[in-house]
């Protein structure tokens, strides 16, 4: 009975190898996208509050709707769901699927993307061209897709954020370098404190959600910053002079939509055709709205009987030139620091902006 059973046994595992050993049957590549129901079930996190990231949700809404019930986006707002330094883990974790990521507060994981973005006086014409030369840039040079792998995300679009200036408390009549001499101003770019210090000011870093408390008790008298941002956080009661670096600011910053990897190549190949089909009309859209917004808000200073300085391009080249040394030093620092092709990538952009 004994040898009975074993060979049963025997017998059973034999059968059990073989139809482990056994593939599954290949998918009929004439099988309709509609074949698939599963429904991909998404979490957006925002980095601005809802009524000014309508154009981004009416891409989303639309491809929403196109996914015929196959995708379903949950939307979270200012940061409620995830938040500036921990956005990037937060989508290789899967707490949120698709997020606005500020890549210029994280510099030291996108090098080159900051590089001609973020970078202080690129001579970048204005905020929507900015947004078009990055993706430009992004096709024709791998590394900006690696800085991404790297990570585990996966780039979809961008958004454009208006040029940053610099907003003052008082009207402080910035016009040169030197007008700096003074002043405490929050910024988030290291080269923007370097050269805010080399000209006699104090450079102070805060989190976007503490500038109306640290403009209110005068703890800063300042932000370089865009204006949307400050209205969005409540700091324009307290912004009473500001100075336009013209359309382009004194940089561009660029807010980068990116999946995680995991949540990309989940979907079927049909619903990220989706994505890519609203690439361009997403970052048209919300830079056109925000640039507007933009306007608005400078103009609200004025027009409460603040001081609104705007330099014209031989005063902005002043700043311009005034900056090349530290420009040049940022370059050969990214370099040492393994970003090998940084100068490669600058003379790239230079190109661009000289055709």
């Amino acid at each position: 009975m004994k040898k009975i059973l074993a060979l049963i046994l025997a017998l059973v595992m034999a059968l059990s190898l073989v139809a482990c050993g056994e593939k599954a049957p290949a998918a009929d590549d004439g099988a309709a996208a509609g074949d698939d129901t599963t429904v991909y079930k998404m979490n957006v996190s925002f980095a601005a509050p809802e009524f000014s990231t309508t154009e981004i949700t009416a891409a989303l809404d639309r491809i929403q709707a196109a996914s015929n019930g196959r995708i379903e986006f949950t939307y979270y707002y200012s940061w409620s769901l995830s938040s500036v330094p921990t956005v990037v883990d937060d989508l290789t974790s899967g707490v949120v699927d698709i997020a606005a990521v500020p890549i210029n507060e994280h510099l030291s994981l996108f090098p080159y993307s900051n590089l001609v973005t973020y970078t202080p006086f690129l001579g970048l014409p204005n905020m929507l061209d900015a947004a078009k030369i990055y993706d430009e840039l992004y096709a024709e040079n791998e590394v900006f897709a690696q800085e991404y792998a790297n990570l585990g995300l996966k780039y979809w679009t961008n958004y454009p954020c208006p040029g940053y200036n610099i907003f003052t408390t008082k009207d402080n009549q910035i016009k040169t370098p030197d007008d700096l001499a003074g002043l405490k101003l929050i910024t988030s770019s290291s080269m923007m404190a370097q050269f805010i210090e080399a000209h006699g000011g104090a450079v102070l870093n805060s989190p976007v959600t503490d500038y109306a408390t640290n403009l209110n008790t005068n703890v800063a008298d300042g932000v370089v910053n865009h204006a949307n941002v400050l209205a969005a956080f409540g700091c324009m009661d307290f912004v009473n002079g500001v100075t336009v670096f013209g359309d382009q600011g004194t940089a561009v910053s660029i807010m980068m939509m990116c999946f995680s990897e995991d949540a990309w190549n989940a979907l079927p190949a049909d619903l990220q055709a989706l994505f890519e089909a609203e690439a361009t009309a997403l970052r048209d859209g919300q830079g056109a709205w925000d640039n507007g917004a933009n306007g608005g808000n400078i103009a609200g200073i004025g027009e409460k009987g603040g001081a609104v300085v705007e330099l014209t391009e031989d005063e902005i080249k002043v700043w311009q030139d005034a900056f090349a040394p530290f420009l040049s030093d940022y370059i050969a620092e990214l370099e040492a620091g393994g970003a090998t092709e940084a100068q490669a990538i600058y003379d790239a952009l230079q190109a661009k902006l000289a055709a």
